[in-house]
């Protein structure tokens, strides 16, 4: 499990592609045109459950939503793409909370979060994106570690993490209230390089180029 020494240079997100191509999905940067295409998710109960949001009330609140997601991007501090499926946004996927360093400690890394619409539900969509943003957080940022967490309970959500690989760390006692209680959090983190020696086993594959 041993990693490399961080790079001398923090890479500029200027200067990498930041657009991703799966088999099924088009992984590209939120724009405010997608508020029309996000809004019957977004206002979903359904899909909001168990998240860190709350199901969006009108448009204007999607619409604030995606500018707060725009301008966090252009900051470089968190990059969210829209999935994109069939020329449709469906979702959003991102690697939030980038930092490179803390006072003199060099750390590199990001936590990955996700959500797709009810209707595209058990496709493996969002399997799909999370490995290609996994891989690219890895081999084209070129970050050392990238956290994740789900609430227990979010079985959708577990099963992508476990498909995906990610190291199962701790469960956090009553770590969030949501909905009139406390709700326990899963976290997992995986390393560059457990991410090189896990596409070499059967854990999972990477995804295919189109």
């Amino acid at each position: 499990m041993s990693s490399a020494p961080p790079p001398v240079e923090i890479p500029k997100l200027t200067s990498l592609p930041l657009v991703i191509e799966t088999q099924r999905l088009t992984l590209r940067r939120l724009a405010e045109r997608d508020v029309e295409d996000l809004w019957p998710h977004v206002s979903n109960p359904e899909v909001a459950t168990l998240m860190s949001w709350a199901a969006h009330r009108d448009k204007a609140e999607t619409l604030a939503w995606v500018r707060g997601r725009i301008e966090a991007w252009d900051q470089g501090t968190d990059l969210v793409w829209a999935i994109e499926h069939e020329g449709r946004a469906c979702g959003t996927i991102a690697l939030g909370g980038i930092t490179w360093g803390f006072s003199a400690w060099r750390v590199d890394r990001a936590e990955l979060g996700y959500w797709i619409g009810q209707p595209l539900w058990g496709q493996g969509l969002v399997t799909e994106a999370a490995t290609a943003v996994t891989r690219w957080g890895f081999e084209t940022l070129g970050l050392h570690k990238i956290t994740i967490g789900c609430i227990e309970g979010n079985e959708r959500s577990k099963h992508i993490i476990d498909k995906l690989g990610y190291r199962f760390l701790a469960r956090f006692e009553d770590d969030v209230w949501r909905d009139g209680r406390w709700w326990h959090h899963l976290r997992y983190e995986m390393l560059a390089s457990e991410w090189v020696d896990s596409t070499r086993t059967l854990r999972f594959n990477r995804p295919r180029l189109p």
